[in-house]
């Protein structure tokens, strides 16, 4: 599957917007980019192993909700990780 950052998440993850990993879920993806950049972790997930309520997952464009993060997934399907970012 592929996995694609947000401009905030790609610093974590040696600057690289897309990463293709081996997945059956897309906790296992997540899981996946985790191990393989440690530095991220700490990012997306809160102390749980919950993904932090900041960032936005979608499937192939569509959103997915808390729930939905056991869905299974092929390794054509993108993931798209999103942070929302607030300034003022």
């Amino acid at each position: 599957m592929n996995i694609v950052l947000s401009g905030v998440l790609q610093k974590h993850a040696q600057y690289q917007r897309e990463h293709s990993l081996p997945a059956e879920t897309v906790r296992e993806a997540i899981e996946t980019l985790v191990e393989r950049f440690p530095a991220i972790g700490s990012v997306l997930l809160d102390s749980g192993g919950q993904l932090r309520k900041v960032h936005r997952l979608f499937l192939n464009g569509q959103q997915l909700s808390s729930e939905q993060v056991t869905s299974p997934v092929t390794d054509a399907d993108r993931l798209e990780i999103l942070t929302a970012i607030a300034g003022g």
